[in-house]
This record gives structure tokens, sequence and C-alpha cells, in this order.
């Protein structure tokens, strides 16, 4: 039963994941990280390779020490990114190491990150981080299970303390995405 619970919580952050990979793909046309409708998502065949690449990813990120100020400074980046008309290139599935390698990649990214005081690394492993450990946050008391992975104390803190820049952050994702879609994050 423990393994079947891990399996579920681990489709539950591939979709996540792949949420955070689309936008990091491309901000102005970033689907929903949350189900619309109460639709439930459909959960992609993960070969052992995949699971063991996705767990590692997910400690990575919510363990991932981000900056206090990291959230406006996302927020500025993506809406430069956006002014820019960069897409960076991305697909689902993607481990958070392929994703920066390819970010770091995309010509003029790099200055918009660099006048943000991000990298590729950071910009990608700062929204991811902020992806699981907010959709963690939304999980009610008692629905998580023993299974339920923990994020890193301080990101807590950062994204609970400072509530306006992480609406602002979740406004900037929202941008251009799908009428309906919803992002949430308490």
């Amino acid at each position: 039963m423990k393994k079947v619970k891990n399996m579920v919580f681990i489709r539950k952050a591939s979709t996540v994941l792949g949420a955070m990979a689309l936008l990091v793909a491309g901000a102005a046309q970033a689907q929903s990280v949350a189900p619309v409708g109460g639709a439930t998502p459909q959960a992609p065949s993960l070969t052992p390779e995949q699971v063991a690449t996705m767990q590692h990813d997910m400690d990575a990120a919510l363990h991932y020490k981000m900056a206090p100020d990291v959230l406006p400074r996302l927020s500025g980046a993506l809406r430069a990114i956006k002014a820019a008309k960069i897409q960076p290139p991305g697909r689902v599935g993607m481990s958070l190491d392929q994703q920066i390698a390819l970010v770091g990649q995309v010509p003029g990214l790099g200055a918009i990150l660099k006048a943000h005081g991000l990298d590729a690394r950071s910009f990608v492993m700062s929204l991811t981080c902020v992806g699981l450990t907010g959709s963690l946050l939304n999980v009610p008391p008692g629905q998580g299970g023993a299974q339920m992975p923990v994020p890193d104390a301080a990101n807590v803190a950062i994204l609970k303390n400072n509530p306006q820049a992480l609406q602002e952050l979740v406004g900037v994702l929202r941008e251009g995405a799908p009428a309906g879609s919803s992002t949430q994050v308490n």
C-alpha cells in the first residue's frame, strides 16, 4: 500500500513538474498546474529510471535554497522574457538538469536572467521549487500521508511571508494561460 501511495504522489508530482517545465519553456503559454473543472489529470506511464529521476528532481527542488527576494525577481524575469518574445525550448518529461541546460542555451535569455540576478540554474530551480512547495502547502492537513515530501522550511517561510509577491508571480504565470485555468497557492 505504501508503494502505491508513493506512486500516486509521484504521478501527481509529475504533472506539477511537467507544468513547471511548460512554464519555463514559455511563460506566456503556460498551462495550469491545477486540474480544471475537477478533472483528474491523466498520469503518464513512467519507467523505473524516470521515477528515480523524478524523485531525485523533486527532492532537489524541494530542498533548493531560494533567495529571500526571489519572488519579485522571478516575476520581473518572466515579464521581460515575455516582452522579448523568447520561448525557451522544453518539453514535458525533461529532468531539471536538461531544463537548465536548454534554458542556458537560449539566445538573449541569459542577459535577461542576469539583469534579474538569476542564471539558468537559479531560474529553473526557483520556479520548480516555488511550484512544488506551493502545491504541497495546498494539501489539506492529514491528506498527504506519511509518504508526502516535506519542503525546506526556509522556502515555506519565503512563500508564506511574501503573499503579495507570490500572488504577483502567480499572476505573471497566468498571463496568457488558457481561460478558465487556475493556479492556487495559499
